[in-house]
C-alpha cells in the first residue's frame, strides 16, 4: 500500500481550478511511492478546489473521462446551458469530450475528489449525477449493492463512491483482479488500513493505492463514523475477461464424478469457513460446481 497526503502532492493551478495530484499513471512496471506515479489506469488522481465566488473557466477532456466526489462545500456544475446542484456527498461523471465548469456558490472551499483516465469498456457515455441520500445501485439479483461488512456504500456511485464505516467496525478482508486501481481518500474521522502484517493510520486527507492482490481492509478504532471516498477502475482486467475464450473440458473416467464433488465441496466449506474473500476464489467455485452438474449429467 502506498499513502499520501493532498498537501504533500504537487499543485497545479489553471482555468481557476487548484488541483492536487496525489496519485498519477506509473511508468513502468512498478510503482513509485516518491513520485505518486502508482496507477495502472489511473492518469490523475487528486484533490481539486474552487475558492469562494469563483467560477472556472470551461474545460474538456477529449480522451479522459472524469469522476469526481463532493468532498465538501456546494455549488454548481455548468454543462451548456445545464446547471446541476452541487454539495457534499455528490459523484457525478462526465464523459470525455463534454464541456464544463465549476461555480462555487458557497461561503467555504468547493473540494472535490477526482480522477481522470481514459474511456473503458464499462464506462457509460452519458453524463451521470447522483447523491448519498439516493437509494443504492442493484446488482444482477436486484438487491441493493452491500459493501464489505460494516463496509456500506451510503447511496450510488458515479466512478467514485461515498461509503462509512461504523464505530469500532472494519470491513471484510478483500482482495481484487490484477491491475485495478483501487484508491481510498478518508474524509471524516480516523481508519487504520490493514494488509498482510502491517497497517497505515489513516486520518482525513490522506489517500491510499493499494496493490490489487493483497488482502486488505479499513477498520474503524474511533467512537465517530468513518466516512471514505472510494475510487476504482477495473478496465484492463474487464477486457481481458471480455476476450477469455471458454475451455475445452475433458472427459472424466466413471465413477469419478461422485469423489470428485464431495472432496471439492469439502474444500470449498472450508475455505468459506474462514470468511475471508479472496479475489477469483468465489467465482472459480461457482464454475467448478456447474462443471461437476455437468458430468453428473453427462
Amino acid at each position: 500500500m502506498i499513502i499520501r497526503h493532498w498537501m504533500d502532492s504537487p499543485i497545479f493551478t489553471y482555468g481557476r481550478l487548484r488541483e492536487w495530484r496525489i496519485f498519477t499513471r506509473r511508468r513502468g512496471d512498478t510503482p513509485n511511492a516518491e513520485t505518486g506515479e502508482v496507477c495502472n489506469e489511473i492518469n490523475t488522481y487528486g484533490r481539486a478546489v474552487v475558492i469562494p465566488g469563483v467560477t472556472t473557466e470551461p474545460a474538456t477532456y477529449a480522451g479522459e473521462v472524469v469522476c469526481m466526489g463532493v468532498a465538501s462545500g456546494q455549488g454548481l456544475l455548468h454543462l451548456g446551458d445545464k446547471k446541476t446542484t452541487l454539495r457534499a456527498g455528490t459523484t457525478f461523471f462526465i464523459p470525455a469530450g463534454l464541456r464544463h465548469r465549476f461555480q462555487n456558490t458557497g461561503d467555504a472551499e468547493l473540494e472535490f475528489i477526482f480522477s481522470r483516465r481514459s474511456p473503458g469498456p464499462s464506462d457509460s457515455r452519458a453524463f451521470a449525477c447522483h447523491h448519498w441520500s439516493e437509494d443504492r445501485h442493484k446488482n444482477s439479483w436486484g438487491s441493493p449493492m452491500q459493501g464489505h461488512w460494516n463496509h456500506v456504500p451510503r447511496g450510488p456511485g458515479a466512478g467514485v463512491l461515498i461509503a462509512d464505516i461504523p464505530p469500532r467496525k472494519f470491513s471484510h478482508p478483500h482482495n481484487h483482479p490484477p491491475t485495478i486501481d483501487e484508491i481510498w481518500y478518508v474524509n471524516k474521522g480516523l481508519g487504520w488500513h490493514w494488509m498482510r502484517r502491517e497497517y497505515h493510520v489513516q486520518s482525513p486527507g490522506y489517500a491510499l493505492w493499494l496493490d490489487p492482490s493483497e488482502l486488505h481492509s479499513l477498520m474503524n478504532p474511533g467512537d465517530e463514523n468513518l466516512e471514505f471516498i472510494y475510487c476504482a477502475s477495473a478496465d484492463n482486467w474487464t477486457r481481458a475477461q471480455a476476450q477469455k475464450k471458454p475451455e475445452k473440458q475433458p472427459s472424466t473416467p466413471p465413477g469419478l464424478v461422485t469423489a470428485l464433488e464431495q472432496k471439492f465441496s469439502a474444500l470449498a466449506a472450508a475455505y468459506r469457513h474462514t470468511g475471508l474473500s479472496v479475489f477469483g476464489i468465489d467465482q472459480n467455485i461457482e464454475e467448478v460446481e456447474k462443471i461437476i452438474e455437468a458430468l453428473k449429467k453427462a
